[in-house]
């Protein structure tokens, strides 16, 4: 179960998984991962993972942790 607010959303290019970037009650940011199901819909999100000040610091360590993020972010790779 999310606590607090969804801030924003980045899906993997093939719609498999995404992760939602959570606005906490306390006011901090977290961000959870999600899996898409068979049919499609989009399955429980995980864990908080880490806590940050600022939805800026939240992504940057998002595309750290997890390689399609940074994947999308750097065209080089």
């Amino acid at each position: 179960m999310t606590v607090g607010k969804t801030f924003g959303t980045f899906s993997r290019p093939d719609n498999l998984e995404r992760i939602v970037i959570v606005r906490r009650d306390d006011g901090l940011f977290s961000y959870q991962k999600q899996v898409a199901e068979r049919d499609g819909a989009w399955g429980s999100p995980g864990p908080a993972c880490g806590l940050y000040d600022s939805p800026e610091t939240t992504i940057s360590e998002a595309k750290q942790r997890v390689w399609w993020l940074l994947a999308m972010a750097d065209p080089d790779n």
